[in-house]
């Protein structure tokens, strides 16, 4: 494919790819918008998106606006080393231009009565059994500890350790935070289903990335029939739609003792999974060349050693996109989780509280439910978003 040197072209086809990412993010940001309504806004005849405080005051947005803008290059040019030119000025400066011009032309055309006053009170009521001015200590303290693993995580190649040990320190932090908060902070239910999702969703990763690296490692450096049996048996497993696991898995739960607990929901999306992760693992090891392993066991490795210290390292950004594929299925999952489960919700499981029901005074807490059950996933893609790139790009070439 050819670049296009025709600037009519290329700015059609710029806009274009805009106009879709502005389609495609339409709905989450709808979403953002309706939570943080009162019922009488978000069911207004007349759709009200522009919170009021936007319009009363232009000047101070636009220029936190700004801020963020040229943070956002500055890190990016931190990171990279580059040496600023005129270029790159002039590139901040048209980004201020289209973003900072864009609000301030939206705001000061949006009618009076298309404007909404903010309110936190379906959050509160989603989140927490007290006070929100309560928890603003404890909130404050949250956005500080995240600021700070976002700049350990942004430095770690920084400190004097390895990356991956500051990533598991990082880890660490975040799963010991969200397991003691609770004992300093009266939270409601959601948060409950919160941690559910959060103990189901770590260990089907876990086991099920342990499992997909030995498997899809061995299905790579096989050449036989059967490997070719395993592959498509677990292909054609895949391609079954989740209504045919529901009785044998109800079965198997009510027969083993294993019902509404923690080990069958992870057992249950590992074996649904598995599948996917070990065919999206052995296109890893594929590209992998196997002089390298037998190098290593030259060099006094056995084949397990060396699969952990040579393959292993090369494949680690395949094997994060894969974990993190993995943890979008498990996280997501609904209708296993309603079905194996009695109390122990997860978060899908317990969205559909708020939004299965027709009271129109649900809608702000559907939509709020719905935003802290996204939020967290956005973070993590963000987070590992160079791995997932290299991880895909790795897959994709060949030779």
């Amino acid at each position: 494919m050819q670049h296009t040197k025709n600037p009519y072209v290329r700015a059609l086809i710029h806009a274009v790819l805009i106009l879709w990412v502005v389609y495609s993010m339409l709905p989450f940001v709808m979403s953002i918008i309706i939570s943080l309504q009162m019922t009488r806004d978000a069911t207004a005849r007349q759709p009200r998106f522009m919170p009021t405080f936007l319009v009363e005051n232009q000047i101070a947005v636009a220029v936190v606006l700004a801020l963020i803008i040229a943070g956002i290059f500055a890190v990016r040019w931190i990171q990279q080393g580059t040496r600023l030119t005129r270029g790159h000025f002039l590139r901040v400066g048209a980004a201020l231009v289209v973003v900072i011009g864009g609000f301030l032309l939206a705001t000061a055309t949006v009618p009076a009565n298309q404007t909404f006053n903010v309110t936190w009170a379906s959050y509160q009521e989603l989140w927490l059994t007290t006070e929100i001015e309560e928890f603003i200590p404890y909130g404050i303290g949250l956005l500080a500890l995240v600021v700070v693993l976002i700049a350990a995580g942004i430095g770690a190649g920084r400190f004097p350790y390895a990356k991956t040990y500051v990533y598991l320190g990082i880890v660490a932090v975040i799963v010991g935070t969200v397991v003691l908060l609770p004992s300093l902070v009266p939270f409601a239910e959601f948060y409950d289903f919160f941690l559910n999702s959060v103990i189901v969703t770590t260990g089907t990763v876990f086991v099920s990335i342990s499992i997909g690296c030995l498997a899809g490692y061995g299905l790579a450096r096989s050449s036989s029939l059967a490997g070719v049996i395993v592959l498509f048996g677990a292909l054609a497993f895949r391609a079954l739609p989740r209504l045919a696991f529901i009785l044998p898995y109800y079965y198997f739960a009510q027969l083993s003792g294993l019902y509404d607990t923690y080990l069958l929901l992870i057992i249950t999306f590992v074996a649904i999974n598995q599948p996917f992760t070990i065919w999206m693992l052995r296109s890893f090891f594929m590209e992998i060349p196997r002089e390298l392993e037998e190098a290593a066991m030259i060099d006094g490795c056995n084949r397990l050693t060396a699969f952990w210290r040579v393959i292993i390292p090369i494949t680690w950004p395949g094997i994060i996109t894969t974990a993190l594929f993995t943890l979008l299925l498990a996280y997501n999952e609904f209708l296993l989780a309603n079905l194996l489960t009695s109390t122990l919700s997860t978060l899908p499981v317990g969205i559909s509280r708020f939004t299965s029901g027709e009271d129109v005074r649900l809608l702000p807490l559907s939509n709020a439910s719905a935003v802290s059950i996204t939020l967290p996933i956005i973070f993590i893609i963000i987070f590992f978003q160079r791995h997932l790139i290299k991880g895909l790009a790795g897959g994709a070439i060949k030779g």
